[in-house]
């Protein structure tokens, strides 16, 4: 089949690169399609594809995002309809189910965000198959129409990229960095729809690192957190580093979201979420033995649970990460078995 994948954001880029390679292995014949926003664009061409960027991030408001997501329909809509496409794969996204729905193509859905509820009430709806981890059982079908299925699986969606990761040590090149001698923070997503709460103190976490005598990288989701990371005097990768890379040589990690907490737990690297939610997926990874944990203390205490690891901790976390990963499923498998029932 032509299989149209579509990416908003940098994990969803990440999630289509690893799938177009599994689509393609199997005899498919993928195609993908993202919008600008943050590193998504630059995540598909580090595994060797070159996407076609339509449209753009409608940024804070929910004017912006409206308008963002018309034009994008439009747009999507031309370049789809002369593509031969004949099912979509996707995240939950407004934009390209409404396209998708429109020209009557089936709609295979993965999703691991049940708290977002705007996208998934305008995308799963729409949605033939879902494809979700077992972690999310009971939590997803009040968004799908009768007749959809949801197939799950015995994992994460970072499972499908961590578990054939290698690292190349770029990004400790890149920033000038140590290996385990820095530590990798991400500040929230608070212009995402479903972020209704007030940010966490990242920046006093960064100080208080510091002025431990660890270098702190920031990865900043927006441009305001650029500028206040960069005032700070903090490391703040100029373009697209490899995530990856950095969360796999870093002495620990701390998010305002899920994604890079789990992939780091995935690889061994302590990591911590501060998302104002317990994430079911997360928790899951967290039961299954990765060192990741949900963090809802102060600024202090954490600093001092980083500043405590030590390198064995570190290697006996990396070995048995390493162990546990191999018996874990990624959602590929999931997505190939609905296109079968689709008939490709």
């Amino acid at each position: 089949m032509k299989v149209w994948l579509d990416a908003l954001t940098p994990k969803q880029g990440r999630l289509a690169a690893c799938l177009y390679r599994s689509l393609k292995g199997a005899g498919h014949e993928p195609f993908a399609t993202c919008r600008e926003h943050e590193c998504t664009a630059s995540v598909l061409r580090l595994y060797g594809l070159e996407p076609v960027v339509v449209g753009r991030y409608g940024g804070e408001t929910k004017l912006g995002k409206l308008l963002a997501d018309a034009e994008r329909i439009a747009a999507l809509a031309e370049l789809v309809s002369a593509s031969g496409a004949q099912v979509l794969v996707s995240y939950p996204n407004p934009s390209a189910a409404r396209v998708a729905f429109g020209l009557g193509l089936p709609y295979v859905a993965l999703n691991d965000t049940p708290h977002a509820h705007a996208a998934n009430r305008l995308s799963l709806p729409l949605c033939s198959f879902l494809v979700a981890s077992e972690a999310l059982k009971g939590k997803l079908e009040r968004y799908l129409a009768p007749g959809a299925k949801i197939l799950y699986y015995r994992g994460v969606d970072e499972v499908l990229w961590v578990r054939g990761f290698e690292p190349t040590g770029s990004s400790l090149r890149e920033l000038g960095l140590e290996a385990k001698r820095y530590v990798v923070v991400r500040p929230e997503e608070f212009k995402a729809a479903y972020y209704s709460w007030e940010g966490w103190a990242w920046l006093e976490l960064c100080e208080e690192l510091r002025r431990r005598g660890l270098r702190v990288v920031v990865l900043p989701r927006y441009e305001e957190q650029r500028a206040v990371a960069e005032k700070a005097g903090f490391a703040v990768p100029r373009g697209c580093v490899d995530g990856l890379d950095l969360a796999y040589h870093a002495l620990a990690v701390v998010t305002g979201g899920g994604t890079m907490a789990r992939e780091a737990a995935l690889l061994g690297t302590p990591s911590y979420y501060t998302f104002p939610l317990e994430l079911e997926v997360s928790a899951y990874v967290e039961r299954l033995g990765f060192p990741l944990k949900r963090w809802s203390g102060d600024a202090g205490e954490l600093v001092d649970e980083i500043a405590s690891l030590e390198r064995g901790e570190l290697r006996e976390k990396a070995e048995k990460a390493k162990e546990v990963l191999k018996r874990l499923e990624a959602p590929d498998s999931r997505v190939l078995e609905a296109l079968r029932a689709l008939g490709g």
